[in-house]
């Protein structure tokens, strides 16, 4: 797009997207229809971030397909960098006294503990749970102790279970009653971190960097860890498959369609939004 052309996507200039359940497809490729439509975003001008309760390292292989991202948040917000990790623009940690209680309601109750470190992704155990989090991340996580995890800096602290058991166990008064940010991602996922952290504190020193407001961002998502960002950007999109607290906490839903091009849908759906 040359200088004097006005963007099809003014006023926005940046894009923050979710990976699960959004840019990706159930299989957890991008799909050439999501591929053209952050092709189109890039000819644009608008910077695009991927923004996910991923760690960095999950998360890479995905940036370094897309020539067009530069940056990343990962781990539900707690970091930020570009995509070589050669800038940390944004890094925050669960103290460690509070990591420590996590792990150990977790083992007290027999959960599949999964902590994000500053050094990569830690198991407590092994299993079902542990395979269905490794397939879902795409590598094989690092066994460790409580001791070993507890010796760095951590990210965030998830539980993953059955969806039934975790209905029962976030009603714990542990977790139900906790100062820490605490959000269901998906729902065999139950996730602990810091009280600040969220994709929108991850989002925001980003922004600053950039030079670019909230409301020219755009964010796109369509889970509950996704609302913080939704309500930090001017401009928001859920999936067509989000749950209905999810698309109430967004500008407008992307159409139904087939999950692998929900995202570019929404891209559509928020072009024909602002040129109205």
């Amino acid at each position: 797009m040359s200088s004097n052309e006005r963007s099809p996507f003014h006023p926005i200039k940046a894009v923050a997207i979710d990976l699960d359940g959004t840019l990706l497809s159930p299989d957890y490729s991008i799909s050439e229809g999501n591929r053209a439509a952050l092709e189109e975003l890039h000819e644009a001008g608008v910077e695009i971030i991927l923004a996910s309760g991923r760690h960095y390292v999950s998360m890479l292989p995905y940036a370094r397909s897309l020539p067009q991202v530069r940056y990343m948040v990962s781990a539900q917000g707690a970091y930020a960098s570009d995509v070589d990790d050669t800038q940390t623009i944004h890094e925050t940690h669960m103290p460690t006294e509070d990591a420590a209680k996590a792990i150990d309601f977790g083992l007290e109750h027999g959960l599949s503990i999964v902590v994000y470190t500053a050094s990569g992704i830690h198991t407590l155990s092994t299993g079902k749970w542990i395979d269905y989090y490794n397939d879902l991340a795409g590598l094989e996580s690092t066994r460790s102790t409580k001791e070993e995890v507890l010796s760095q800096p951590v990210f965030k602290v998830s539980y993953f279970e059955s969806v039934e058991r975790l209905d029962e166990i976030q009603e714990h008064p542990f977790l139900k009653n906790s100062h820490l940010y605490t959000v269901r991602s998906l729902p065999n996922i139950f996730e602990q971190a810091d009280p600040t952290t969220s994709k929108a504190s991850g989002l925001a020193p980003l922004m600053a960097k950039l030079g670019i407001k909230p409301e020219e961002l755009a964010t796109f998502g369509d889970a509950n860890n996704d609302i913080p960002m939704f309500e930090y950007s001017g401009f928001s999109t859920a999936m067509d498959r989000a749950n209905p607290n999810v698309k109430a906490a967004a500008t407008l839903s992307s159409p139904d369609g087939p999950p692998e091009t929900s995202f570019a849908r929404a891209i559509e759906a928020m072009k024909a939004h602002f040129s109205s």
